[in-house]
């Protein structure tokens, strides 16, 4: 159930009791306090419906964000030409190599490592946003769980090694591909496995600030 859904139920809920029990309540009153307890009730209940109107605004401009993002996505023709220059790198054999060598400050001008920034700032930006309750992250979970958890794991000798100049350089991206990862709950291999965990200690070490750059 969405959370949409759940919230509306408990609504839906609210306002069948509320009322019930408003008036038991206040028939059990003196009858000298039934205009009080008739005004608190209806204050309650005015109360209740304005934090209802409040939590569907923002969760529909959360909904409206969100599939802006997903539509700029689509159409974004250098966003989607620079994934197919990430998948070359990624499934090149000398993939770590080349990543490390492409992390070099020196190669910030190669057209790949603009490919990598782009694709890493766009999911960045997005995790920030999660973050921040500014996008549905159901919505995204559901669409693009298994590329923010690939490309957290297969980049990841480039983000560790500009990680070292820059500590919480994409630490929100890759603290949502930590999260999404636990949520899917699925490895394809028991290797893979063993490097996503000792990728995450440090991604939590990283979000505590304790990370020594000489232990990534």
């Amino acid at each position: 159930m969405s959370k949409r859904d759940s919230m509306k139920s408990i609504f839906i809920l609210w306002f069948i009791v509320a009322p019930v029990a408003g008036i038991y309540f206040i028939s059990k009153m003196d009858p000298k306090l039934f205009p009080s307890g008739a005004v608190l009730l209806s204050a309650l209940l005015g109360l209740s419906a304005a934090l209802a109107g409040m939590f569907y605004q923002r969760q529909t401009a959360k909904e409206k964000n969100t599939l802006d993002f997903q539509q700029k996505l689509k159409d974004d023709k250098d966003y989607l030409a620079h994934v197919v220059v990430l998948g070359g790198i990624i499934h090149s054999l000398e993939r770590k190599q080349t990543l490390l060598e492409l992390a070099k400050p020196e190669n910030s001008n190669d057209s790949r490592v603009m490919s990598i920034r782009y694709v890493l700032n766009t999911w960045e930006q997005a995790a920030n946003a999660i973050r921040h309750k500014l996008y549905d992250e159901e919505f995204l979970y559901s669409s693009h769980k298994s590329s923010v958890i690939d490309l957290s794991l297969h980049l990841r000798p480039f983000i560790r090694a500009r990680q070292k100049k820059n500590i919480s350089l994409y630490s929100d991206f890759s603290l949502l591909a930590l999260k999404w990862t636990i949520k899917r709950d699925s490895f394809e291999s028991q290797q893979t496995k063993k490097e996503l965990k000792r990728i995450f200690r440090q991604l939590d070490k990283v979000k505590s600030g304790k990370i020594n750059p000489t232990q990534k």
